[in-house]
């Protein structure tokens, strides 16, 4: 019965329109490991040890704990295609160390040369796949918390190095890291009329939907996996939603009105 479920689910989603992200990393949840201290199908990852008491998601999370010098977890990520959209994400928390403990450190490939996102390399001010901007991550009081950037792959690039940085002295864990091909959902044709959605991105955990009509529309809200997280309904021209139960990411929404169906991607902040 759920297998039936889900299957009509995504398909129901597809005939609107919709297609999904797709997960380029691999193990980027870090249940894998070849050892206690090598996650597998990570090309690097130095002075790291497999975790079970402080976890993100999943069974295990990695650490890096107080070793000196600098210390890296990355994963070379083929089939990158020059003008699509990728986020980049992870989870990490830091304990111990002084502010000056996480980066994030990616950068495009042509083959082995390196492409930079913006700047040459020795002016990281307006990279944000370097710090970002050549900064440190937020320790953030010692909590998980996540990071998160969309960037387009520039021209002249096949393959992306992923890559986390810690360093000396700190504690950092990692977890749930993630690179998505991001992919457009579109109706050729939204037959709901006058359908609008703002803002987009969302920044404060509010948007408003609206219509040239005030009957009822019924809303949700799909993961990129096609999980419902949020749903709703209301009569009217417009209304302002609160999705503050909604996590940070990349979303699918979905609006019915009259039988009718409008589709669109939605970023959540």
């Amino acid at each position: 019965m759920k297998k039936n479920y889900i299957f009509t689910l995504l398909i129901t989603l597809c005939l609107t329109g919709v297609s999904f992200g797709q997960e380029m990393l691999l193990n980027g949840g870090l249940e894998n490991w070849d050892d206690d201290t090598s996650p597998t199908s990570w090309t690097k990852a130095e002075s790291l040890t497999k975790i079970t008491t402080e976890i993100h998601g999943g069974s295990f999370s990695a650490v890096r704990n107080g070793e000196s010098g600098t210390k890296d977890l990355g994963q070379t990520i083929t089939g990158i295609v020059p003008g699509e959209s990728y986020t980049v994400s992870f989870w990490y928390k830091v304990t111990a160390g002084d502010d000056k403990d996480a980066r994030i450190w990616c950068t495009w490939k042509n083959g082995s040369t390196t492409v930079y996102h913006a700047g040459d390399g020795n002016n990281r001010s307006a990279d944000i796949l370097r710090g970002p901007e050549d900064g440190y991550l937020d320790n953030n009081g010692g909590v998980w918390t996540k990071h998160e950037v969309i960037v387009t792959a520039p021209a002249g690039v096949d393959r992306f190095y992923y890559e986390v940085r810690s360093y000396s002295n700190s504690v950092t864990y990692w977890d749930d890291l993630s690179f998505i091909k991001n992919t457009t959902a579109s109706v050729k044709n939204n037959a709901i009329e006058g359908f609008a959605t703002y803002p987009n991105p969302i920044t404060d955990k509010n948007f408003t939907i609206s219509s040239n009509s005030s009957n009822t529309k019924q809303v949700a809200i799909f993961s990129v996996i096609g999980k419902k997280v949020f749903s709703t309904s209301f009569t009217g021209l417009k209304k302002n939603l609160d999705v503050s139960t909604v996590n940070s990411g990349i979303y699918i929404l979905k609006v019915t009105e009259d039988g009718k169906t409008a589709t669109k991607k939605l970023v959540i902040r």
